[in-house]
């Protein structure tokens, strides 16, 4: 049970990722919880509602041609709540020359239904 749990996180994480990198900031909103916190890789500000979540993903995603790939997800799953914890780099175009943006997260996600909904995303560049 364990596995399919976290094979279900996983699946959540994944979309997101294709949300981020292939549709709009509306889509990728829609996976977070109406109380969700989300501390932003490329911002000082920590976005507590719905609104600012959105605004935050509408200039992150307004870079050109945005990828991502991630790296070794540890995921804990404690009944109606789980964590991703992990490393992710998104790319991205700027003046013809694609750039990297490599990043540490930790998403909490609560069950509602049957979705995990993200409730806290953390993301900070990687030090130097």
């Amino acid at each position: 049970m364990q596995d399919a749990e976290k094979a279900s996180v996983l699946a959540a994480f994944d979309k997101w990722i294709e949300a981020v990198t292939t549709t709009y900031p509306e889509t990728v909103t829609s996976f977070y919880a109406k109380d969700a916190v989300l501390w932003g890789t490329v911002s000082p500000i920590m976005r507590t509602t719905p609104e600012k979540i959105k605004d935050y993903f509408e200039h992150f995603m307004a870079m050109k041609n945005l990828q991502t790939i991630y790296y070794h997800p540890e995921i804990r799953v404690y009944g109606d709540i789980a964590i991703n914890s992990g490393y992710y780099t998104f790319f991205h175009e700027r003046d013809g020359k694609m750039l990297s943006i490599p990043a540490r997260y930790s998403f909490v996600y609560k069950r509602e239904g049957d979705n995990w909904m993200i409730v806290d995303h953390h993301s900070s560049a990687v030090p130097a």
